[in-house]
């Protein structure tokens, strides 16, 4: 049985590497700074095969033929380059997963780097301009946006894991443009926003399980909106 370790586990990402993993019939063990589950773990209810534990309980051990992953997408704060560094020493095999704005701490000569970008689905955080949209939030903030592409986040989950084995640097490529996905959702003007200076690595391309309305229509549901039949552009305010 594969083992993999995934820290932080109950990040936008994160949580759905361990759940993708978990369907796969892997062990997992489940890493994070806090000292208490989310809530959203009950969604996957009992499972033998998940074992969740905080950083500062965990007895710093990765039995050897283990994975681990570090999905430094879910925020740099998130994940220290030393937490990082501690884990990555402990394994043979790791998967880091960035955004294309990211630069990795550290050299991975061992494992791989995937790059991704705009990924979408539930509980995205409203540091997103799709988050901000659907829940109404209005800061000054900068979004983290990508503007190169979205991938629906389970999408990206599975293609992550698929890549175990791979080395060297690897980038995700989804089917959908971000501005078509922005279209769905307001019919103000789209904004302008930098793309990464460097795409880095060899391209893989990521299929979509459902389309753009159907993930925002999940996420919608989440922030407790109900839209009509065939309403999108979702723009009612």
């Amino acid at each position: 049985m594969n083992h993999a370790y995934v820290f932080p586990a109950q990040g936008f990402l994160g949580f759905q590497l361990c759940t993708a993993m978990l369907e796969e019939g892997w062990e997992v063990t489940a890493l994070d700074s806090g000292r208490e589950m989310g809530d959203h773990w009950m969604e996957i209810g009992r499972n033998a095969n998940l074992h969740w534990t905080s950083f500062g309980n965990w007895d710093r051990l990765v039995p050897s033929g283990s994975h681990v992953y570090l999905p430094y997408y879910d925020a740099d704060d998130l994940l220290t380059e030393k937490e990082g560094k501690t884990l990555m020493e402990q394994a043979g095999y790791t998967i880091r997963v960035f955004s294309h704005f990211q630069d990795p701490p550290s050299g991975n000569p061992s494992g791989a780097d995937i790059y991704v970008p705009t990924l979408i689905g539930l509980r995205q955080p409203v540091s997103y301009h799709f988050a901000r949209l659907i829940k109404d939030v209005r800061v000054d903030e900068p979004v983290q946006d990508d503007p190169t592409g979205v991938i629906y986040v389970k999408d990206a989950a599975r293609k992550i894991i698929s890549c175990t084995g791979e080395k060297g640097e690897l980038h995700l490529k989804g089917e959908a443009a971000w501005a078509d996905a922005s279209a769905l959702l307001t019919e103000a003007t789209i904004p302008q926003l930098e793309a990464p200076k460097n795409i880095r690595g060899k391209e893989i391309p990521v299929m979509a399980s459902k389309s753009l309305e159907n993930i925002f229509d999940e996420q919608l549901k989440e922030a407790g909106i109900k839209k009509g039949k065939n309403s999108f552009p979702y723009s009612d305010r």
